[in-house]
């Protein structure tokens, strides 16, 4: 999840709106002779998580933060999710398994120390090393040395990846178990940032107070509050930042939020409502303030494989055959694309139908697979209380009801703390809504994460041998294309297990109030903060 996350884009996709001209009696924000202003920009939030680790975060709420807070190795065009360096001034390979990484000199971290090779070395060894149990600890599993970081029993006997070596203070090597043809756009993701010697000085008193080295820097987080950031003036980025500080606000739904933000008390918001998108009625409340359309994110219904009854494969494709994703889309969607596979439109490497017929709706061969599963009911379908997932949770249960007979019930309780909680620690009890958005823009991110056994997200504890080996031919390809063709193959194979039910790929609104001018937001909803002007002072 994976979030701004790193800008992505896809070409042509990036979309551009301007908002109303403000009344004149209104003061635009001054900026200086570099067009920094010394204003703030209040932002849309959920509650983080866990701390805000990189190696650690996998879920938005921290994401937006870690994505202001950090730079990484690459960073992702806006205007079309090509790769380009950010801190590497060269990524270089032979064989497309070692390679030998250079970074620019004079970047420094927020608390003024230099970035230098051992502090992604360092980084990238505390995130694979088992004990310390962090969440994107898998995305290191392809450097040599992984296994031994993490054994199957007992205890590691080191801490360091044999992978890693550092060359001098700028420059590091990476040697992978395999060939690996989307290493260098995968080292743009979060768990390859770097970290300060500070943080493993004193991990309890940075995890306090985060140090970073990207545009932002931490100031203060309230729990259940809000986060504030504020802009780092010694950035090396090619683009720095112009907005003085960003405000982050928790809410305790989405409607909460979307009422704040029509009220002019928050400037940018890209989850809004489903409520509000279906009836059309954010056109009114933010005339010539919001962009709409399908974004490179995914929809799903996941399956706790851990428990008995969810566990049945056949369930799984009784509950995917039994729902009109068109029918569904109409009544409760804007635009949404009814899912044909695991991956969706947008990401390099697409196919389409690879779903087949599962994903087609089909009452009589549901009820077939159905009534071989012995399943007594009811199913339920979880979501956390803020989502406002509810509006098409609804009639998804109800479809399920009236084609498989089935009692179907939602369950809307939890916060989304105690909803990642009970998902993370295996408790669910049902079914419950996933969604995914890109982390960089290959299928492979949305295949290995999420359904390799024991993949950082992959939270329904599904695995499969078959598409663990495929995934892994995939990545010994010779080259990206090849690489591409094969894990097409290896998400053929998901369609034997189901492991969650693939809905649609998303559409969405984003919007923004008056204060702000050349919006720019990318196909993940992202605001680019970099181009973004205010023009009206708020009271912080």
């Amino acid at each position: 999840m994976s979030f701004v996350r790193k800008l992505l884009t896809l070409a042509g996709a990036t979309l551009v709106a301007t908002g109303l001209v403000a009344p004149a009696v209104q003061t635009a924000a001054v900026a200086d002779q570099h067009g920094f202003q010394n204003t703030v920009v209040r932002m849309f939030n959920t509650e983080p998580f866990r701390p805000l680790l990189p190696g650690d975060t996998n879920e938005w709420g921290g994401g937006r933060l870690i994505s202001m807070m950090f730079t990484g190795l690459v960073g992702y065009r806006l205007e079309d999710a090509a790769p380009y360096n950010a801190m590497a001034k060269s990524i270089e390979t032979k064989d497309s398994k070692v390679f030998r990484i250079k970074i620019h000199r004079g970047w420094k971290f927020h608390d003024g120390s230099e970035v230098k090779a051992r502090n992604f070395v360092n980084a990238w060894n505390h995130v694979a090393y088992g004990p310390n149990k962090l969440r994107n600890n898998t995305f290191m599993e392809r450097i040599q040395g992984y296994a031994d970081l993490n054994p199957a029993s007992g205890t590691p006997t080191t801490d360091k990846l044999s992978g890693l070596k550092i060359i001098n203070d700028y420059e590091f090597q990476v040697t992978l178990s395999v060939p690996l043809s989307i290493f260098p756009t995968m080292v743009g993701y979060w768990a390859f940032y770097p970290l300060p010697d500070s943080f493993f000085r004193d991990q309890e008193a940075w995890k306090r107070k985060p140090v970073g080295n990207g545009p932002y820097k931490f100031v203060e987080a309230v729990p259940n509050g809000h986060q504030k950031l504020t802009a780092f003036k010694g950035f090396k980025g090619e683009e720095k930042p112009r907005i003085k500080d960003l405000h982050y606000t928790v809410y305790p739904n989405t409607s909460v939020a979307y009422d704040a933000l029509v009220r002019g008390e928050l400037d940018f918001m890209e989850a809004m409502p489903y409520e509000k998108i279906t009836s059309g009625q954010y056109k009114k409340d933010l005339p010539g303030r919001f962009t709409d359309r399908n974004f490179l994110l995914m929809q799903n219904l996941a399956f706790p494989s851990y428990k008995p009854g969810y566990d049945n494969p056949d369930l799984r494709k009784a509950v995917s055959m039994s729902i009109d994703r068109a029918e569904l889309i109409k009544k409760v969607g804007g635009g949404q694309k009814a899912a044909d596979g695991f991956t969706i439109p947008g990401l390099e490497g697409y196919a389409p139908g690879q779903c087949g017929e599962l994903c087609t709706y089909n009452p009589a061969k549901a009820r077939e697979l159905f009534a071989r599963t012995g399943f007594q009911g009811p199913i339920e379908l979880h979501t956390n209380v803020e989502s406002g997932a509810r509006t098409w949770l609804g009639p998804v249960c109800e479809s399920i009801k009236t084609t498989l007979g089935v009692d179907c019930v939602t369950k809307e309780t939890m916060s989304f703390r105690e909803f990642r909680e009970a998902i993370v620690g295996k408790r669910m009890t049902g079914a419950y809504r996933s969604d995914w958005r890109a982390d960089y823009p290959s299928i492979e991110n949305f295949l290995t994460p999420l359904y390799k056994t024991g993949a950082s997200s992959n939270d329904y504890g599904y695995s499969n041998p078959a598409f663990d080996a495929a995934l892994d031919k995939a990545d010994r390809a010779p080259s990206k294309e090849a690489a591409l063709g094969l894990y097409r193959d290896a998400e053929r194979l998901l369609v034997q297990d189901m492991p969650v039910v693939p809905l649609w790929q998303e559409w969405s609104a984003v919007g923004w109030s008056p204060r702000l001018r050349n919006v720019k937001v990318s196909v993940l909803t992202d605001i680019d903060i970099f181009k973004v002007r205010v023009v009206e002072p708020c009271d912080r």
